[in-house]
């Protein structure tokens, strides 16, 4: 890629690791935050900006395929939990 191609990329789409932090943050700490929501950049197509609400993909509400993960993630770490 030339190079204005790739500072375009990082304009658009990069932040720091403590601007990446502050969705994970704002989900754990503030009084708005919902159970169960999901948070991440709220800026163009949530690729950067301030913690806010995010989109969840449908493919992530997948049960199935979260019980599949839960019960191979369990047998790697050897923890037994029943997903629930």
């Amino acid at each position: 890629m030339n190079y204005i191609l790739m500072r375009l990329i990082k304009f658009v789409a990069s932040q720091s690791a403590a601007e990446g932090a502050l969705p994970t943050l704002y989900a754990a700490t503030a009084p708005d935050a919902r159970g169960g929501g999901y948070y991440g950049p709220s800026g163009f197509q949530e690729q950067k900006g301030p913690p806010g609400e995010a989109a969840i993909a449908p493919r992530a509400k997948d049960t199935e395929v979260a019980r599949r993960l839960w019960d191979v993630s369990a047998q790697l770490t050897s923890i037994a939990v029943a997903f629930t």
